[in-house]
């Protein structure tokens, strides 16, 4: 549970099962192994290829058994160029949902395949301009954002158990690593009390005050049990990326943009100028810049419960159901649809 490409598959199905289509999927989890073990993960490596090929042999099968008029892979690691030629061969339309910053940061093989589709809808606001210029491209691609689950990150009621003052969800990244360490630097009550969740936190713990919690990875419904477990929460994102030893644009929102407003969570936003097109930070969404604005937002909105309560409603209101991955499903299909007709 929680997974974006699984999300949105089951917001297409909820949409196509009004009578707009038909959707069938090939679950990539049943062909690419993932393990946590160390030597399991070398034996992964050994057999990656041919895990590789079975997936590209289930997808061609399928193509071939229902003859489906499109193709929708989310990112797809395990995809590679071969089995989209393969695929356009059969008049198949290929689209790829690009969730991340950069498609040159995961491999040459997915930058090389990602030029490939006939269209890639992108979750940054960002791709599509840059897209021949930045990113050497030359097929379409739209901007369609991310958006929260109804079923995992919606939560009709306000805070009601808050036990942290402050809480952060995110895999370890350096840049949240210097953002975390300003923040306990300048936090001027040592008493204020702080939980970080996500892969990669817990190895570096005792680099952070002791006071401080790890609570590793949550999933799911868990992942919002504790991002409402805090009467403020923090949304950083990575906002440059060096890639190849070019810096290229990061990101300007993330999941946790609307899954925390879904929750009816109070956070702070890190400033972007997509994310103020999104939820006003006098009203709905305070944002900072700098780790000195943050700290003196955190100090700022602690001891005042019924504003916070009131700009949590008020970034609820403005997210649900405008942000959720309905909608975004609704967008994904138009968008195709669009391109589909415009090559006719």
């Amino acid at each position: 549970m929680g997974s974006s490409a699984r999300s949105l598959k089951e917001a297409l199905q909820r949409i196509t099962s009004s009578g707009i289509g038909e959707i069938d999927e090939i679950n990539e989890d049943l062909y690419i192994q993932k393990a946590c073990a160390r030597w399991l993960r070398a034996i992964h490596r050994i057999l990656a290829p041919a895990y590789r090929h079975e997936l590209a042999q289930a997808i061609l099968k399928k193509c071939h058994d229902t003859r489906p008029d499109i193709l929708l892979v989310y990112k797809g690691s395990g995809v590679d160029v071969e089995l989209i030629h393969a695929i356009k061969a059969k008049g198949i339309f290929t689209v790829n949902v690009f969730p991340d910053y950069s498609p040159h940061a995961y491999g040459k093989d997915l930058q090389k395949v990602i030029g490939e589709y006939d269209l890639v809808i992108s979750t940054k606001p960002f791709h599509p301009a840059l897209w021949n210029s930045v990113y050497g491209y030359s097929n379409r691609c739209v901007f369609v954002p991310h958006g929260y689950d109804s079923k995992i990150h919606l939560v009709q009621l306000p805070l009601s158990d808050e036990h942290y003052d402050m809480v952060l969800a995110a895999s370890w990244r350096p840049e949240y690593d210097v953002l975390a360490h300003n923040v306990a630097r300048l936090l001027p009550e040592k008493s204020i009390k702080v939980a970080i969740a996500g892969s990669g936190w817990a190895e570096r713990r005792e680099k952070f005050p002791k006071h401080w919690s790890f609570v590793g990875a949550p999933h799911g419904r868990s992942y919002i049990k504790f991002l409402r477990s805090g009467r403020i929460a923090i949304a950083p994102v990575n906002r440059q990326v060096v890639i190849n030893g070019q810096i290229q644009p990061g990101d300007e929102d993330t999941t946790r943009t609307y899954e925390l407003a879904a929750a009816h969570c109070f956070f702070i936003h890190q400033r972007t100028n997509f994310v103020k097109t999104l939820f006003d930070e006098n009203t709905e969404v305070p944002m900072f810049s700098s780790p000195e604005e943050l700290v003196n937002k955190i100090c700022d909105f602690l001891p005042k419960h019924d504003l916070r309560r009131s700009m949590a409603n008020a970034a609820h209101r403005r997210a649900v159901p405008a942000y959720s991955l309905d909608e975004r499903a609704r967008e994904v299909i138009y968008n195709i649809n669009f391109v589909i007709a415009s090559r006719k």
